[in-house]
């Protein structure tokens, strides 16, 4: 008896899923090269897509809040708080011009800002910083001229290099890790599984209130980000006050 289309559907779908786990393993790192970050922007465009790091922050903020987003790019998540949080008082800042000339033609606020030479002027009730500190060879210093900055809490995301998919690629296949690198594989310089990055958070005075998978194995990075998140976001707060 011939089998119907759902089943062969399911039959396919595991073979579906080991080819694409296998090229993702054999595929070597991406090599585009950029000049520096103002060119990356123009190469780059806008993202196409709405993360989670940006719906939980934008959760987790009171209406009438002040918020800075730190590495703001082309402004795609103020471009999501303008539609989905317009109670909100949004900023940005990077450290390429043609970036921030991007977010302001946008029309939102933003100002050029080199994170590891200098503190970030003013505060804020919210900073975000979202796949920023893994471009930074000095993060230690960049961390503690971006904590400085906020009242209330503080969104970091940074890719997982202890996913499941990383160890398995250097473990068996023998290459190193990737992470999303959207050119060149030496935009990521710095790298961190969950228990590095709290460790560090520790040494740096401050409590994660909180740890989600953003991406990742469909269905389990939720519930097991440390090991299935291809992408960690932290809600972080310093040790010497209360939680809100």
């Amino acid at each position: 008896m011939p089998l119907g289309p759902t089943i062969r559907r399911a039959l396919a779908q595991p073979f579906r899923t080991l080819r694409a786990i296998a090229a993702y393993q054999l595929q070597p790192p991406p090599m585009e090269e950029f000049a520096d970050y103002d060119e990356y922007w123009n190469k780059r465009g806008a993202p196409s897509v709405i993360y989670r790091r940006w719906q939980l922050a934008a959760e987790a903020m009171e209406p009438g809040a002040r918020v800075l987003d730190v590495g703001c790019g082309s402004s795609g998540f103020l471009a999501y708080l303008r539609q989905r949080r317009p109670d909100l008082l949004p900023a940005g800042c990077d450290t390429s011009s043609v970036a921030v000339d991007k977010a302001r033609q946008a029309g939102f606020d933003a100002f050029v800002h080199d994170l590891a030479q200098a503190p970030l002027p003013g505060t804020y009730d919210y900073v975000t910083c979202f796949e920023v500190l893994e471009h930074i060879p000095q993060a230690e210093t960049a961390f503690r001229n971006l904590k400085g900055a906020f009242r209330k809490k503080l969104f970091i995301s940074v890719p997982n290099v202890g996913c499941l998919r990383c160890r398995v690629r250097l473990a068996l296949f023998g290459k190193f890790p990737l992470t999303v690198c959207n050119l060149h594989v030496n935009e990521h310089v710095r790298h961190w599984t969950p228990r590095d990055f709290a460790y560090w958070m520790k040494r740096e005075g401050m409590v994660v209130e909180r740890m989600d998978g953003q991406y990742g194995l469909r269905g389990f990075y939720r519930w097991w980000p440390g090991l299935f998140a291809h992408g960690v976001v932290y809600v972080l707060r310093r040790a010497d006050r209360s939680p809100s």
